[in-house]
């Protein structure tokens, strides 16, 4: 790594890091504004706006599809699964970043993308699929179109595939994996960190306000209360 790359390096590590501070704030007021007054006795009818029910169901469902995991068949296509997602959402956010696809491979012994990208979306399409539920992110369009008394249905699904997510998280990401490696340890930790920790803040605040609301909340009204 040459001088100018090592300053970049560490300045991106810096900004992650700060950036990671400011959103373990950002979920503390989404938690605390957002679902600890939601989750009381009075607030459990599922067809009150900005109940919890959708979500606790969806976690709770997840749990519940763990259990078949002790089926061979099934947990070798779960974990099939789990590394096409892996590719998918490096190729999707390649795609964001106007990255240049030449190869799309999964196998059971062999997955990878080959892409072409500038330097600057090389980061998060390398570290994409340790921190972005796309499944997850593809339900937000139908929460916001949807009616509201099907919003419930949304928030189940919303907590599965985060759940999903969360799942694969932990199965895949080590420090000796070759994406966390190459875009750096300490880079890699607090870029990882940051947009779990935005994610999650994200996904408190849906059920209360809808998307657009949430999005707003923790983009813009959260960050700026708390560095005001």
């Amino acid at each position: 790594m040459n001088k100018l790359g090592k300053i970049g390096y560490i300045a991106s590590t810096a900004l992650f890091g700060m950036l990671s501070v400011l959103y373990i704030g950002v979920l503390a007021i989404s938690v605390c504004s957002n679902a600890v007054p939601m989750l009381s006795i009075a607030k459990w009818d599922w067809s009150q706006e900005g109940n919890y029910v959708g979500l606790i169901a969806g976690f709770l469902a997840y749990g519940v599809f763990l259990l078949f995991m002790i089926i061979p068949r099934m947990r070798h296509n779960v974990n099939w699964i789990m590394k096409f997602t892996h590719e998918l959402t490096h190729t999707l956010v390649a795609l964001l970043f106007f990255g240049k696809i030449r190869e799309f491979v999964v196998r059971d012994r062999e997955c990878y993308v080959s892409y072409q990208t500038g330097p600057i979306g090389y980061v998060p399409i390398t570290l994409s699929p340790y921190c972005i539920p796309i499944y997850t992110f593809m339900l937000f369009p139908f929460r916001f179109f949807g009616n509201n008394e099907y919003m419930i249905i949304f928030d189940v699904l919303i907590a599965f595939t985060y759940a999903f997510h969360v799942h694969s998280f932990i199965r895949q990401t080590r420090f000796s994996q070759s994406d966390i490696e190459n875009c750096g340890k300490a880079r890699s930790a607090a870029f990882i960190c940051f947009v779990h920790l935005a994610v999650l803040s994200l996904i408190m605040a849906i059920p209360r306000g809808g998307v657009m609301n949430a999005l707003y909340r923790v983009f813009w009204e959260y960050p700026a209360g708390i560095l005001s």
